[in-house]
């Protein structure tokens, strides 16, 4: 794993500014006059923007597997889990931000080419582990919903992305928490 300080900063502007404006929404030159630096050093460690955006989406994939797997060692059943992946979502509305992969999704079809594996390897890998989080809660008694797993994973997930972009093109933070709640409780 690379730790170089100005490479992180760089990802960590571009994170912030691709969660709040989209990707076409920023340029170097924004990223540079945010953390102090010139664009050209910018190009030295991310030639394009897409390269750029390469490395983004797979840091932020990367950081939500690590958040799913803390999610399933400390969660006590799928309500639990569910609820705790839900707050994901929820902190990233508390902070002003839109899911980068959701940001990614609404601008799919000016994405490049290389972006759009990673992009649906983000979705893939939540539907996986939101089906077999309503699977084990369902068989254990604990969620009660009609038809499959990946059915009603598609519906959370739908829900969560969704229920984000509109509280936040509402600016109402308690639509989603609404939404939020809702989404849980009709699964118990």
């Amino acid at each position: 794993m690379n730790t170089n300080p100005t490479r992180d900063l760089i990802l960590d502007s571009a994170q912030a500014l691709a969660q709040t404006r989209g990707f076409n929404g920023f340029s170097y030159a924004d990223i540079a006059a945010e953390i102090g630096i010139r664009k050209a050093s910018i190009h030295h460690h991310f030639p394009t923007k897409h390269d750029l955006e390469s490395e983004l989406l797979e840091r932020y994939r990367s950081g939500f597997v690590a958040q799913l797997e803390s999610i399933e060692s400390g969660a006590k059943g799928s309500v639990e889990r569910l609820q705790r992946y839900a707050q994901l979502y929820t902190n990233t509305l508390s902070n002003h931000c839109i899911c980068l992969a959701g940001m990614m999704a609404s601008d799919v079809g000016a994405l490049p080419e290389q972006l759009k594996p990673s992009l649906e390897a983000f979705f893939s890998e939540h539907m996986a582990w939101l089906t077999k989080v309503m699977a084990e809660g369902k068989s254990a008694g604990e969620l009660n919903f009609s038809g499959s797993a990946q059915s009603q994973a598609s519906v959370f997930l739908a829900g969560l992305q969704g229920g984000l972009l509109m509280a936040n093109a509402m600016g109402d933070e308690a639509v989603f928490k609404k939404l939020k709640q809702t989404l849980v409780a009709q699964l118990k």
